[in-house]
């Protein structure tokens, strides 16, 4: 959610402007400011094996803030294979509970793309949704990659959040990674009377900006309890190919 180092402020605010709106007409989920604020500043990093991994507590639950990765030897075929999505032209891999109603789709972005006239440098290679209605809505998690040089994360992560603000967002938590070029925002609607919360995870890598986001639901019955640990689990799968 950046645009090239190049590109003018406003340029780079209307980039974060289509993919917000974009994530918006695919799923508005609400949750009251109390129930998040309970996560703030708390990221922690924990050793896996030989690597450290930063990680971030939502309401979602454990949520990890660093740039993970596999090896291309490890990844099999191209595109949609049963609950495993690979694209190799972006270099990169995401799973989803198999089983349990998640449908992927590579058509329901660039529709998107179109209606929103998105630059070039934009592209929406998938969106994977529950066939289950949540209420009103329909819960998905979708992957945006854009094109953004040589820029860092901490640049694109904090001009990002200082854009949503500037649109009428509230940023509630912000985590880096610096080590591994990798990140995670949460933030909020300050415009409607619903408060609309958005969980992205964010990676910098092979010269792009890879977007992950989630939403979350609010009461907390059996379904919201379910669906929380299923989006939990497509955030945490994404892996950039080395």
């Amino acid at each position: 959610m950046a645009a090239n180092e190049g590109k003018s402020q406003s340029d780079f605010a209307g980039v974060v402007k289509w993919i917000v709106l974009g994530v918006i007409t695919i799923t508005v989920l609400f949750l009251f400011k109390g129930e998040i604020s309970r996560f703030l500043n708390k990221a922690e990093t924990v050793k896996i094996g030989a690597l450290e991994i930063k990680t971030a507590q939502t309401v979602l639950g454990t949520v990890s803030v660093s740039n993970e990765t596999v090896n291309s030897s490890k990844v099999i075929g191209e595109g949609i294979q049963g609950n495993t999505y690979v694209n190799r032209n972006s270099k990169f891999q995401i799973t989803w509970p198999e089983g349990n109603g998640w449908n992927a789709s590579e058509t329901i972005g660039k529709t998107l793309l179109q209606q929103f006239g998105s630059p070039s440098t934009v592209d929406v290679p998938l969106v994977v949704m529950k066939s289950e209605m949540a209420g009103n809505f329909r819960p998905n998690i979708n992957v945006v990659v854009e094109t953004i040089g040589s820029m860092s994360a901490s640049d694109y992560i904090n001009r990002t959040a200082q854009t949503l603000q500037q649109l009428g967002w509230q940023v509630v938590t912000k985590d880096i990674d610096e080590a591994t070029q990798g990140g995670f925002v949460s933030f909020y609607s300050t415009t409607s009377t619903f408060k609309v919360y958005q969980f992205q995870r964010i990676v910098v890598a092979n010269g792009k900006g890879y977007v992950i986001t989630a939403s979350q639901l609010p009461p907390e019955d059996s379904l919201s309890q379910k669906l929380k640990a299923e989006l939990l689990s497509i955030l945490n799968s994404f892996r950039i190919i080395v």
